[in-house]
């Protein structure tokens, strides 16, 4: 039977750990649309986003490829790897876009922009498709003229489209949207996810040293 002293020793060394990793997820900066906009040059700029966790909360369309029984016999209709099936990606930037929820903080930092004047890309990990509805989504929820069509990036490096277009700052929520920003010599600042997001992938804020945008899970 553990001794009282001994019980209190591990709950002292278990809290203690348990700060020390909270502190490591949480030891970065934070910013604010208003440090934002103060910090941005007088003329217009060229900036671009990241689309998924970003400026849409688009898990509604990842939960169906991973979870419907669409397919023959009740299977899943994209098989057992739907990410690496054209037809989802189709699909989601074809159809199911029209159910991705657009991001309150998305909206503040875009209206910055859009009304600066500055050029607005949107560019997405996601393999070009056509037919794709997803510029005219986020052109028409963020309302957008005469700005750039989505760019989908494939398996290309963001930072090579990033120093195409001459962006001045990259804003993303994924460890490779601010190490690409940062591997194209621009300004990276982090989105932060919804805790209701499904998306497992790689996501550590402050990782690369970068900005972190307060508030900016929803």
């Amino acid at each position: 039977m553990m001794s009282r002293r001994f019980v209190t020793v591990f709950m002292a060394i278990f809290m203690f750990a348990n700060v020390a990793l909270i502190n490591a997820q949480t030891a970065y900066l934070t910013t604010s649309v208003e440090e934002i906009a103060a910090s941005l040059p007088a003329r217009p700029i060229a900036i671009g986003l990241d689309v998924d966790d970003t400026v849409l909360f688009s898990s509604p369309g990842f939960q169906y490829a991973f979870s419907n029984t669409d397919g023959p016999d009740g299977t899943n209709k994209y098989g057992n790897r739907p990410l690496s099936n054209d037809q989802f990606w189709s699909d989601l930037s074809c159809q199911f876009d029209k159910f991705s929820i657009p991001k309150e903080s998305a909206r503040k930092i875009i209206e910055l922009h859009r009304d600066r004047g500055d050029k607005i890309y949107f560019i997405t990990a996601r393999p070009p498709v056509k037919g794709e509805i997803l510029t005219s989504i986020l052109h028409r929820e963020f309302k957008l003229e005469n700005q750039p069509k989505a760019i989908f990036s494939g398996r290309i490096s963001k930072a090579e489209f990033i120093k195409k277009h001459g962006l001045a700052i990259y804003y993303g929520d994924s460890d490779s949207d601010i190490s690409e920003a940062h591997d194209a010599g621009v300004r990276a600042i982090r989105f932060m996810r919804s805790p209701l997001s499904n998306n497992k992938g790689k996501y550590n804020p402050g990782k690369h040293g970068e900005i972190v945008l307060e508030n900016s899970e929803n």
